[in-house]
């Protein structure tokens, strides 16, 4: 039977501990396909914990991070940090693995700033990238030292620091190949507006506002971001926002009207009359469901 949890204070990374047994006071957690099939968790929730994946089968799911739509499948290294609204949109069973961890857990490391120079972590940047062959090898190959060592808190972070470097290194290769194929002002464009949303759209909904903080025209805005996200930013916000009341909804329990606030909306009847034209539910129906 599915263990319950209080929509009050719901983290997945603390949640999925708790489903497994594992103990609260390890900063990290190994997570697989048998973890996500027993947790059951469809709707979008936002993150607590910093996250770096691997998939080593399937033809396809895609995962939503805010409203950025990645296709995940074999061969994808995926990465995810804290405060970021998230999704899988179709029953992710690949096999895979996940590992999960705080901050805390590098806390014998002098300093743990580096996390924040991974910007693959972080609002903007790129979450998701195809690995090579011999790139999964050498991923693969630190999940299972990671598994056979995981009662070793010292091991643990040195091999989830190896984990990070290699994504890092990933990631440079990956940026090195999009600056060769021409592609790199569109997606500049599009992170930096995926940046800025995340950060301001309580306040600014409004297309001109992001095209006039990049020094674009709104019309060529929302003509990069079809390309690069395969949406218009007009749809890009009001995705953004929705995910984000979603999440609001069902991860605690504040009111309709607090919500209302957090998102920045005038009034309640204004988000209740905007969350019903793109769920088909009211904000109260939606909690319930």
């Amino acid at each position: 039977m599915q263990k319950k949890f209080n929509l009050k204070s719901f983290n997945l990374y603390e949640f999925l501990k708790y489903q497994n047994s594992e103990s609260f006071q390890v900063p990290f957690f190994l997570a697989d396909r048998q973890t996500y099939e027993s947790a059951h968790v469809n709707f979008p929730f936002r993150t607590f914990a910093y996250g770096l994946g691997i998939t080593y089968s399937g033809h396809g799911d895609t995962f939503k991070i805010g409203s950025t739509d990645y296709w995940v499948t074999a061969g994808c290294l995926t990465t995810i940090g804290p405060g970021m609204v998230c999704q899988w949109t179709g029953n992710y069973v690949a096999e895979h693995d996940t590992v999960y961890f705080t901050e805390a857990l590098f806390g014998d490391i002098q300093t743990n700033s580096f996390l924040q120079s991974l910007s693959f972590f972080f609002h903007g940047g790129q979450h998701v990238i195809s690995l090579t062959e011999e790139q999964i090898k050498k991923v693969a190959s630190l999940f299972e030292l990671l598994k056979e060592l995981k009662e070793e808190k010292k091991a643990v972070s040195g091999i989830v620091y190896a984990l990070l470097m290699l994504a890092d290194s990933f990631h440079s290769v990956y940026d090195e190949k999009s600056k060769n194929t021409n592609i790199s002002n569109g997606g500049k464009i599009a992170q930096a507006f995926r940046k800025l949303v995340a950060e301001q759209f309580p306040e600014h909904k409004e297309v001109a506002y992001y095209a006039s903080e990049l020094h674009i025209t709104p019309k060529y805005l929302s003509e990069v971001l079809q390309v690069e996200l395969g949406k218009p930013a007009k749809t890009f916000i009001d995705e953004y926002v929705m995910m984000e009341a979603k999440s609001l909804l069902k991860q605690t329990t504040f009111s309709i009207q607090e919500i209302c606030y957090w998102l920045g909306f005038e009034d309640a009847s204004h988000f209740t009359k905007s969350f019903k034209k793109a769920t088909k539910l009211t904000p109260t129906e939606y909690r319930r469901s």
